[in-house]
C-alpha cells in the first residue's frame, strides 16, 4: 500500500497486516497518511539558556506561533517547519530544541529531580538527555551512555548548544549498567527499535529496513538493556522504558519478560499526565494473555509520532 502524500513509500504487506491487528482503524488511517517533511514542528523551550518567557517572546516577534501543550509546560506546537525553526537565532543559541511531543513525553515521564543520580542508557543524539538536564537544572549526577562514538560526538554537541551538563560515556549500556548495580535514582531506557512509529512521518528508511527478524533481534537487545537498567536502579527508584515502534515484541513483550524475571521486585505505574490520543498498552498479543499491569504503559499514536512509554518502579531487592 502506498502512503498518501508520500508516494515513494509503500508499506510492506507483512507490516501492514500487523498494523491492522495492532492499531485502531482511525489510527491506521492516520499512520498511512504520512506527514510531509516540511510539516509544522514541535519544540521544547530550554530554561538552561534563557527564561522561557524570553524565548517565547522572541519566537512570537518573528511571526512564529507557539501554542502551549497542556501536559508539558515547556513544550509547544508551532506553525513552522523544522527547517525554518533551525534558522531562528534562538535555536543556535540553545533557547529551544526541536523535538517531537512523543519524545518529550518519555523524559517527562521519568521526572528527574535536581540532586538525583540519573542514567540515560541509550542517550544519543541527546534530545532526551538535554531535557533531563534541564529538569534537573544541571544539579546532580547525569550519566549519558551510547555505544556509538560518532553518535556520542553529536550528543556532546547538542548538550553544548543547550547548556546541559552530563557525563558522556561510550559503552554498551546493557553491559555498563549491569556493572553498576543499585547506583541510580532514575534510569531512562529509550531503546534502539525498528522505528515503526517514524514511518508515519515519512521515514522511508524505517519502512525499507523493516523485517520481522529485525524486530525479534532488537527485542533481544531491548530485554538486555531493560534488565540492566533495572539492575542499576536503586530500591524505590523509577525507570522509563520507551521506543518509537508499534511492535508488541519490542514493547509489551519486553515488559512481560521483565515482570517474569523480576517477579515481585518491579511494578508498572501509570504515567503522571494524560497525552491526548494515547491508549493503554496491549494486554494480549498473538493469543497470549499478558500481565494486566502492562495496561499502565501507554501507546502514543498518530498523528503524533508513534511511541511506547512504560514507567517502572523497583520495589524490592532480590531474595537470597
Amino acid at each position: 500500500m502506498t502512503v498518501r502524500g508520500m508516494t515513494h513509500i509503500s508499506i510492506q504487506p507483512q507490516l501492514l497486516e500487523r498494523w491492522k491487528t495492532i492499531l485502531p482503524t482511525d489510527v491506521l488511517a492516520a499512520a498511512l497518511d504520512a506527514t510531509p517533511n516540511d510539516a509544522a514542528a514541535s519544540i521544547r523551550l530550554n530554561p538552561l539558556r534563557a527564561p522561557l518567557a524570553q524565548t517565547l517572546a522572541e519566537l512570537q516577534s518573528s511571526g512564529i506561533e507557539a501554542n502551549p501543550v497542556a501536559w508539558c509546560p515547556h513544550a509547544f506546537t508551532t506553525n513552522m517547519s523544522a527547517r525554518t525553526l533551525q534558522a531562528h537565532p534562538a535555536h543556535s543559541e540553545g533557547g529551544f530544541h526541536i523535538q517531537s511531543l512523543s519524545s518529550i513525553a518519555a523524559s517527562l515521564a521519568l521526572d528527574p529531580q535536581p540532586g538525583e543520580s540519573v542514567l540515560d542508557l541509550c542517550a544519543a543524539p541527546g534530545s532526551k538527555t538535554s531535557h533531563l538536564a534541564a529538569m534537573m537544572n544541571n544539579r546532580g549526577q547525569l550519566i549519558a551512555l551510547d555505544s556509538s562514538r560518532s553518535r556520542l560526538y553529536r550528543l556532546r554537541e547538542v548538550l553544548r548548544i543547550l547548556g546541559a551538563t552530563a557525563e558522556c560515556i561510550c559503552a554498551h549500556g546493557e553491559r555498563w549498567a549491569r556493572g553498576h548495580p543499585t547506583m541510580f535514582d532514575r534510569v531512562l531506557v529509550d531503546a534502539p527499535c525498528s522505528g515503526e512509529g517514524r514511518i508515519h512521518l515519512g521515514d522511508s528508511a524505517a519502512n525499507d529496513g523493516w523485517t520481522i527478524s529485525k524486530v525479534r533481534r532488537l527485542a533481544s537487545l531491548q530485554k538486555s538493556l531493560l534488565h540492566s537498567g533495572i539492575d542499576a536502579l536503586r530500591i524505590g527508584g523509577t525507570l522509563v522504558y520507551s521506543t518509537c515502534t508499534f511492535a508488541p515484541e519490542e514493547n509489551e513483550l519486553v515488559l512481560q519478560r521483565a515482570l517474569d524475571r523480576y517477579e515481585g521486585r518491579i511494578e508498572i505505574l501509570p504515567l503522571q499526565f494524560d497525552i491526548p490520543g494515547s491508549i493503554p498498552a496491549l494486554t494480549t498479543w498473538s493469543n497470549r494473555a499478558l500481565h494486566p499491569s502492562i495496561a499502565n504503559a501507554r501507546r502514543i499514536l498518530p498523528p503524533l509520532e508513534g511511541f511506547f512509554i512504560a514507567r517502572i518502579r523497583k520495589i524490592n531487592a532480590p531474595t537470597t
